[in-house]
């Protein structure tokens, strides 16, 4: 069996649907107002990255932003400024992962999507709009579906598998719950983590840049794949065919453009941007191009 590390570095974890013309990229943000914050939640607490509109007020739905396993949103801070112009931006430590509380036992999707819905309410407002990427983005999608909280969704290489590529994940997986774990004495267990985060690396990233993703991919230990688990385990073709709000897909060429597509086709009301010049570290390269249509989007 392939060791779970292996599973979320080689990840990068490391009907018709409209399509939508994106708008340019956006000039350079003013330094938004920065906080972080804790809140209870079913499964102790949660860390948020709050971003506010410099010296304004906000005028739109709250934007809530939902990472990739086994980040943190700290993946998210240099994206964060480049939407917090009119509107709270929140980026969420999902539960077990950053500097959130691990569950005692893995929830399922819906008890993630669930616990960060109902955790956010205080700082959110009764209604709220979502970013999911990746594990995120089935985290998000789930909340979409089944929460009168969300208002609009936006889905960021969607990992809407096959049943033949889910099980074959599923498998590789193997049982996260598993006590043993293979951390090596020379720390020869890092270099799969290592050595797939650095050939995902976009042009700008740098060493420092991976070595902060690496760091963060380590804090939820043997227990990184657990959301990843839960989304592979969900039906999400159920979940995408029952969402009845506009969401807008986004499709990096990062590997998993062809599920991001059959996603958008699987949704009624969804709209489909490709991103055929981005793949990995977007948000940390290209965050003005990739809030412009994220923008559009939300305001219209």
């Amino acid at each position: 069996m392939i060791g779970r590390r292996r599973v979320l570095a080689g990840l990068g974890l490391a009907g018709a649907f409209a399509t939508f013309t994106p708008a340019r990229a956006l000039p350079d943000p003013p330094n938004p107002a920065m906080r972080r914050q804790y809140v209870d939640g079913a499964f102790g607490q949660i860390h948020l990255r709050i971003a506010d509109p410099s010296g304004a007020s906000a005028t739109a739905n709250t934007l809530v932003l939902l990472h990739q396993t086994a980040l943190s949103g700290r993946m998210f801070e240099r994206f964060m400024p480049y939407l917090a112009r009119q509107r709270r931006v929140i980026a969420v430590d999902t539960p077990g992962y950053g500097e959130s509380d691990r569950p005692s036992v893995r929830p399922n999707l819906a008890g993630y999507a669930d616990a960060i819905t109902e955790a956010i309410q205080a700082v959110a407002g009764e209604r709220f709009d979502v970013l999911g990427y990746h594990t995120g983005a089935a985290i998000a999608a789930d909340m979409a579906a089944r929460r009168e909280e969300v208002a609009k969704c936006v889905l960021v290489s969607m990992p809407y598998f096959s049943a033949e590529r889910r099980d074959e994940l599923i498998a590789m997986i193997g049982n996260p719950d598993d006590p043993i774990e293979d951390y090596a004495e020379d720390g020869s267990h890092l270099l799969p983590l290592w050595q797939g985060s650095f050939r995902a690396r976009a042009d700008g990233q740098s060493n420092d840049d991976i070595a902060r993703l690496v760091a963060e991919k380590q804090r939820a230990g043997r227990f990184g794949a657990w959301a990843l688990l839960s989304a592979l385990e969900a039906s999400l073709a159920a979940t995408l065919a029952s969402i009845e709000k506009p969401v807008l897909v986004l499709a990096p060429h990062d590997g998993l453009q062809a599920e991001s597509r059959a996603a958008a086709s699987a949704i009624r009301d969804a709209a489909l941007i490709e991103l055929p010049d981005h793949a990995y570290g977007l948000f940390d390269v290209a965050p003005a191009i990739v809030a412009a249509p994220v923008l559009a989007f939300l305001d219209r």
